[in-house]
């Protein structure tokens, strides 16, 4: 037997041919769907905007930061004391005589305490044509402090009148030069001559130094 069921709506017409009303029954109770999928309404959704949160400065205390690390102290440089300049002890020297006229007589002799024996003749002469005595006038062996200069004599000695013999200017750091004249050097007068020994022998230069002795007589 052929399969009646058809599906054809050109064929199920030609058995429906009645009228079909449809009529509202109360007494029917539609049971509502089991789990309803819930369905999306775009009006009822509320939309949450995040609020930017404002930072308020002026409420808003910032905590202290405490250094954990202990301040680092440095100690501070000595202070250097100032160099004050001292002023330098007088020299002093050993010498014959009495200096009270201040007359300064060098000798220059390394093997004699003043000169030979005819040196030494030859200086009592010229102290005796000055009119000096042995409390007058200091005499100084000047081998037994080279390199002083005048500067530390004058200092010591404070001489009017200073004869030298054998001791050149430049030993003494003199910036003058000997030209067979007494020399006026501030208020010192100096009078330039050989050494003592040789002196005695130099008729020329002993003619010279006396005429120089009879000027400051």
């Amino acid at each position: 037997m052929e399969n009646q069921v058809t599906n054809n709506a050109n064929a199920l017409r030609l058995f429906f041919t009645d009228e079909v009303f449809v009529v509202k029954d109360d007494s029917v109770e539609i049971q509502p769907l089991r789990n309803p999928e819930p369905v999306f309404v775009a009006e009822n959704v509320a939309v949450a905007v995040e609020k930017e949160t404002v930072l308020n400065t002026e409420n808003i205390q910032i905590p202290e930061i405490k250094s954990t690390q202990i301040p680092k102290v440095y100690p501070q440089a000595p202070e250097i004391p100032r160099i004050v300049e001292e002023a330098m002890p007088e020299k002093t020297f050993k010498f014959l005589g009495g200096n009270k006229k201040s007359v300064l007589i060098l000798v220059n002799d390394q093997q004699h305490d003043v000169s030979t024996e005819q040196g030494r003749e030859l200086l009592r002469k010229i102290v005796k044509a000055v009119d000096l005595g042995t409390p007058d006038f200091a005499l100084l062996n000047y081998a037994n402090y080279k390199g002083t200069d005048y500067i530390a004599l004058h200092r010591f000695f404070k001489p009017v009148i200073m004869l030298s013999f054998g001791v050149e200017i430049a030993e003494l750091k003199l910036n003058l030069t000997w030209q067979n004249e007494i020399i006026m050097h501030e208020s010192t007068k100096i009078i330039f001559a050989p050494n003592l020994h040789h002196l005695d022998s130099d008729i020329t230069a002993k003619k010279m130094l006396w005429g120089h002795l009879q000027k400051i007589k």
